[in-house]
């Protein structure tokens, strides 16, 4: 690795892109997903699943710029929607790591196979 090979990283702008969502023909963009960020929508998630609605809103609006307004019009279940989808896409689920073992259950043959 040289000298010029490195990660660059900025405080101000990320090297991710914007994750989007569109809510009746306008697009909204994340807000920095920072480690305050997460803070503050964990601070949300612990109200939202004692089934404080209004946490659930508010988790919404500290990871995506839009409006307070705009989300009170739209169907709870879709609200819940929109932060399923940013989650995932902030934290994809993990692939299953395939073990030693699970490689040679696929090489072996099953019974009644002619391999």
């Amino acid at each position: 690795m040289s000298d010029k090979d490195r990660l660059v990283l900025s405080t101000q702008k990320s090297v991710h892109k914007p994750i989007e969502v569109e809510i009746d023909g306008k697009i909204y963009s994340n807000r920095p997903l920072s480690r305050a960020t997460f803070d503050e929508v964990q601070k949300y998630e612990e109200a939202a699943l004692k089934g404080d609605i209004e946490a659930l809103y508010k988790q919404v609006t500290v990871l995506i710029d839009v409006p307070m307004e705009v989300l009170n019009e739209i169907d709870i279940r879709d609200i819940n929607s929109l932060l399923e989808y940013v989650m995932k896409k902030i934290i994809p689920p993990a692939t299953k790591p395939t073990t030693d073992k699970e490689k040679k259950e696929k090489k072996t043959p099953k019974p009644g196979s002619n391999k």
